[in-house]
């Protein structure tokens, strides 16, 4: 299932991303959007993402522009 951000909110790729992958519990559910790069962050530094090279959020002023150079990458791996 592909997961693209385009058309969703915030929370809702969020709870998609997470929901999608095979170890979920380990990654905290986004409850505060403004601080959507700290959410981020766990994707970029976490196995078996952070050998993908996935965007770095805090190069990012918004979070869509980061999850839709993310999310192919966040994906290839769930």
């Amino acid at each position: 299932m592909a997961i693209d951000p385009r058309g969703m909110s915030l929370r809702q790729f969020a709870d998609a991303t997470i929901l999608s992958l095979n170890d979920a519990w380990s990654f905290g559910r986004l409850d505060d959007e403004k601080d959507w790069r700290g959410w981020a962050r766990q994707f970029v530094s976490a196995t078996p993402f952070a050998t993908r090279n996935v965007p770095n959020p805090d190069q990012f002023s918004d979070w869509r522009t980061w999850a839709e150079r993310a999310y192919p990458m966040l994906e290839d791996v769930t």
